[in-house]
């Protein structure tokens, strides 16, 4: 009975041994894991802020892009109106208030319209807050004049008959 005793003992301080090293490795392992965590929530942080980003200048290119295709419209409209008077559409009218349309009636004169704004006066301003359309310098002081012609046997003379 002692032997069984100390063989139950042996056994038992084995085991608990054995769950020492199992309880040690699982420990590493959930450091590692949470290490993982943390590396994945930082990328996934960055890729928020990076996707964020590239939204915002998504947006402000679309916004630049709608701008100047109204912009091109308003100008094709425009050259309608003197090379194909029949493409040409009017401006639509101002409508009036009720109250300005009544002091209309008694003899008044209709108040100021505003002045669009924008660019050349179309009221399409989008393009003023994204540069996205520069005009670029006609006059750039840093280019240099062209190098001189190679040069030539002799002048220019016509073949005189002889």
């Amino acid at each position: 009975e002692h032997k069984v005793l100390e063989q139950t003992a042996a056994d038992l301080e084995a085991a608990i041994a054995d769950a020492k090293e199992e309880l040690a490795t699982l420990t590493e392992e959930i450091a590692a894991l949470s290490a993982g965590i943390k590396a994945l929530d930082k990328s996934v942080a960055e890729a928020t802020e990076t996707r964020k980003a590239e939204n915002a200048e998504y947006q402000a290119g679309m916004a630049a892009d709608k701008a100047a295709k109204e912009l091109i419209g308003v100008a094709k409209n425009r050259l309608n109106k003197f090379y194909n008077p029949k493409m040409f559409k009017e401006a639509p009218k101002r409508e009036l208030s009720a109250q300005d349309r009544i002091f209309v009636s008694q003899g008044g004169t209709p108040p100021p319209t505003e002045a669009p704004g924008g660019i050349a006066n179309t009221g399409i301003t989008a393009l003023q807050a994204a540069p996205m359309l520069v005009q670029v310098a006609a006059h750039d002081s840093s280019v240099v004049a062209p190098a001189p012609p190679p040069a030539t046997w002799d002048a220019y003379a016509k073949k005189s008959e002889e």
